[in-house]
């Protein structure tokens, strides 16, 4: 698969008011049953019923959690083998079944990238200037001029991913608390991108480390943009005013 295109997928990694679960009726209980009449043993899993089981996650996390606040568009969508997403649907994935806390952190990140898109660019754009380096993206100087041009694009969303993966990572403290949102988080990003790290890998767990690493900084610019969901709660920023 080529760079670029991996590195987009890496990347792409963002309701109790009318939230809409879009996806194939499950299997009732009476399929799962018939098996059991005798014949075949082995255990055949259908895809609807993980759905099923992926929606039903995410309505015990809507029911625990007030997520109002996070939640700017409420259609959802649920889909197995891919890869969560925020456009043109907010699509999850059935990869964190085992955890709620995992797939609270991605609906949240996901519905992060709703955030108002100036407002990201401008925010991005101060980011790129107090993080100029970005692990794992090839040098400029040492790709054509069409790679150029995409490498560019890539990195604007990188940029931009900071500002989700903050926005994610606020979110979840003041949801979990600081300590659970930080194990959460390092947990489900050992999931995506495993050990050795290749360069791509290492480019998706930079920007991460830099909303781990740098809150304080990094929230100061999403402040600076008016990016805070819920303002002295979760992260809180000082003021520089």
């Amino acid at each position: 698969m080529h760079l670029f295109t991996i590195l987009r997928r890496l990347l792409a990694y963002s309701l109790l008011p009318f939230l809409v679960l879009l996806s194939s009726p499950a299997f009732t209980p009476s399929d799962a049953e018939a098996q059991n009449m005798g014949g075949t043993e082995t255990e055949i899993i259908f895809t609807e019923e993980k759905r099923e089981q992926a929606r039903e996650q995410l309505r015990r996390i809507l029911a625990t959690y007030d997520l109002d606040p996070w939640i700017i568009t409420n259609e959802v969508k649920i889909e197995e083998e891919v890869d969560p997403h925020s456009k043109p649907i907010l699509t999850l994935n059935t990869n964190f079944l085992d955890s709620d806390k995992m797939q609270l952190a991605i609906f949240i990140h996901e519905q992060a990238h709703w955030l108002p898109f100036d407002k990201q660019v401008a925010a991005a754009e101060e980011l790129a200037e107090l993080f100029p380096d970005i692990d794992g993206l090839p040098d400029m100087d040492e790709v054509s001029e069409e790679k150029r041009e995409r490498l560019l694009d890539i990195k604007d969303r990188i940029y931009r991913h900071i500002v989700v993966g903050w926005t994610e990572f606020d979110g979840m403290v003041e949801l979990v608390g600081e300590e659970e949102a930080r194990k959460i988080i390092k947990e489900k990003n050992n999931r995506f991108v495993e050990k050795p790290y290749s360069n791509l890998g290492k480019t998706f767990l930079w920007y991460f480390e830099r909303v781990l690493e740098d809150t304080e900084v990094v929230g100061g610019v999403l402040a600076q943009h008016d990016l805070m969901i819920t303002p002295g709660k979760g992260i809180v920023i000082e003021s520089s005013e």
